[in-house]
């Protein structure tokens, strides 16, 4: 069992590294996904609990392509990137 420093230390890794993808991934992003990760970037407080679909209105997408960022990013799907996102809270 993870003691209570362990599991900040892993939600500060796995926050950290979520940031650090999107930014590092900016330049291959397409339009929509760029406009998806500046939100989460400036936002993820609030992404960490938007539905999908809220998240591409917000943006001015559909709510596909906002589920295929999360996918692309290496995520089982938008509601597993949501939790990252939820742990960095």
């Amino acid at each position: 069992m993870m003691s209570s420093n362990e599991r900040m230390e892993e939600a500060e890794r796995v926050s950290s590294d979520i940031l650090n993808v999107i930014q590092e991934n900016m330049g291959g992003f397409s339009k929509g996904q760029r406009k998806i990760a500046d939100f989460i970037l400036n936002s993820y407080d609030k992404a960490a609990f938007m539905p999908a679909s809220r998240l591409g209105r917000k943006v001015g997408v559909s709510e596909s392509p906002v589920v295929r960022f999360a996918s692309e990013l290496g995520y089982d799907g938008y509601p597993d990137m949501q939790r990252s996102l939820q742990k960095m809270i």
